[in-house]
């Protein structure tokens, strides 16, 4: 793997985003019924796709939008 496909963010950007991605999940899970574990599955594989369909630019942008928090 090169240099440019590493990346470092601060401890406390990844940590935010973690919590906010599980606080959205469990409020989807309560709104909708379906367990948290379900929804994680389910979001992780539009995630997924999503991520199969990014160009290189679009990645780098995202990356540069999270570095800076």
């Amino acid at each position: 793997m090169s240099n440019e496909e590493n990346i470092s963010l601060p401890k406390d950007v990844c940590v935010l985003n973690t919590l906010a991605m599980g606080i959205a999940i469990q409020i989807i899970a309560q709104t909708t019924g379906e367990s948290i574990e379900a929804w994680k599955n389910h979001i992780g594989v539009i995630a997924n796709e999503q991520y199969r369909q990014l160009s290189a630019e679009r990645m780098q942008e995202i990356v540069n939008e999270l570095k800076s928090f």
